[in-house]
């Protein structure tokens, strides 16, 4: 009985002596997409939700790079995804996901600001009249989007610039 006890003892002091390894620093598991589930979901068991929110964010940032790169069905999509996380840390992903997140605000701004220089165009030469308001209402649409998207690309940036510092430490 004591001998048992003493064993018991050794493997619970030796498993409190295991060294705990933060998220940022776990290796993820990604070889195909039943081992990422089953890593995602080991992480769900031991971080919180909010833990996990900028790092799934960055997953679903790089599926959409994916199909940014015209990789046509959405397996190739999941296997490039899995193939550029694969071995790689969480901070390590999350840093080149939401980098994909910003250089896709960039584009989104780049492609409406083309529509909208358009239209503008259409508006100046117009004549008297004037544009129709259908030119008129996607002005304003256009413009209220390259707002909104401006504003989130800020906190993509801001965002980056956490991930990146708190990579150097």
């Amino acid at each position: 009985m004591v001998r048992c006890f003493l064993v018991i003892a050794l493997l619970g002091a030796l498993a409190g002596c295991a060294k705990n390894v933060d998220l940022p620093q776990i290796t993820i598991s990604a070889a195909d997409a039943g081992e990422f589930s089953r890593f995602r979901s080991e992480l769900g068991e031991q971080f919180p939700a909010e833990r996990l929110q900028s790092f799934d964010t960055a997953v679903q940032e790089l599926k959409l790079d994916a199909m940014n790169r015209d990789i046509a069905t959405a397996a190739a999509r999941e296997a490039d995804t899995l193939k550029a996380m694969n071995g790689k840390t969480v901070h390590a992903v999350t840093l080149l996901g939401w980098q994909a997140r910003r250089a896709r605000f960039l584009r989104e701004i780049a492609e409406i600001q083309g529509m909208l220089d358009r239209d503008l165009k259409v508006q100046r030469n117009a004549g008297p009249g004037g544009p129709s308001s259908v030119v008129l209402a996607r002005i304003q649409s256009a413009q209220n989007v390259i707002a909104q998207t401006q504003r989130t690309l800020a906190d993509t940036e801001h965002r980056l610039t956490e991930l990146q510092a708190a990579g150097k430490n």
